[in-house]
């Protein structure tokens, strides 16, 4: 909302119009605001995260500074409602001129900050897509600030053309990209409840000895291989036996290693969903993700290389 506040602001300033609702809406300094939401939409991330609080509540006193004091000159020299002072008139160029100096540095110590947020999700795969986001609005930020960084050192102002034509595009990917991970993320939800309702089926009783059969109760009862994280050492943990001893098992009782079993299991899990009409409404990939596979590419890949067909092909088929 702010960045399309600030578009229209600047929109007509290119058009060399000012209708009133406009002069009202430039009382404000919003670049001194939008880059402090995108500060916050990380340290929520974060926090998700770290648990960390980090108070950001000073990024908002250089809005509210020089709001005010854009305000109180722009009462005065647009709207005619008072005279300012002779002394406090000779200023009003400088103090324009630290506006434009601020709207380089500030936005620059944004995306610093708002970096380290991301940081904290450098071991986390699933999260990929913010350190995208986040070098997606730098692209923006920067460009930005060359133009104002030549607006300071010219005193001339730019067309913004190409700046607002980068940010409506990436306006409408993010709203698509938003669309579609909620419709992902409930389409897995609504998998995931259904699912739960369902009887644990009975184990094979060709298991050669009980920790094996207590890695079936894992895998059947609690579905452990719908964790994309999963590890050998994980499940070794839950099964208080070595790494080494589980894979021995496995070897013995299927002739696979941990991961491929694991993979077998998903399989025959998103098997059994496409051959169900239930699941008829929600989207193969959702259906992969929730049976514990981290990615497209390894859905596809290791479904084809059990089945010999694509995800697609088999639920045609």
């Amino acid at each position: 909302m702010v960045i399309a506040i600030v578009g229209i602001n600047n929109w007509f300033w290119d058009r060399g119009t000012s209708p009133t609702i406009i002069s009202i809406l430039d009382l404000f300094l919003w670049q001194f605001l939008y880059p402090v939401t995108l500060v916050h939409f990380f340290q929520k991330t974060s926090n998700e995260a770290s648990g960390k609080i980090v108070n950001l509540k000073y990024l908002y006193v250089p809005f509210i500074l020089l709001s005010a004091c854009n305000i109180v000159i722009s009462v005065s020299t647009i709207f005619s409602l008072y005279n300012l002072p002779q002394i406090v008139g000779n200023y009003i160029g400088h103090f324009y001129k630290t506006v434009s100096f601020l709207s380089v540095i500030f936005p620059i110590y944004t995306i610093i900050l708002s970096y380290r947020f991301v940081l904290t999700h450098k071991d986390n795969p699933s999260k990929k897509w913010l350190k995208h986001l986040w070098v997606y609005l730098s692209i923006i930020l920067l460009f930005g600030v060359g133009l104002e960084l030549y607006r300071f050192i010219f005193s001339e102002k730019l067309p913004l053309t190409y700046l607002w034509t980068f940010s409506s595009i990436f306006i409408y990917w993010l709203v698509y990209k938003g669309m579609y991970q909620f419709k992902l993320s409930n389409d897995r939800y609504e998998i995931r409840t259904i699912t739960k309702k369902e009887q644990s089926k009975s184990l094979s009783s060709n298991a050669k000895n009980s920790h094996f059969k207590n890695l079936l109760l894992l895998i059947e009862e609690e579905k452990i291989h719908h964790d994309p994280y999963l590890s050998r050492e994980d499940v070794a943990q839950r099964l208080e036996i070595s790494n080494g001893y589980l894979s021995q098992i496995i070897k013995e009782n299927t002739s696979r290693s941990f991961s491929d079993l694991v993979n077998h299991h998903r399989i025959r899990d998103v098997k059994m969903m496409l051959k169900d009409p239930m699941f008829d409404n929600y989207s193969l990939l959702s259906i992969g993700l929730e049976c514990g596979f981290n990615s497209k590419t390894s859905f596809y890949t290791n479904f084809k290389r059990e089945t010999g067909l694509t995800p697609k092909e088999y639920k045609n088929k």
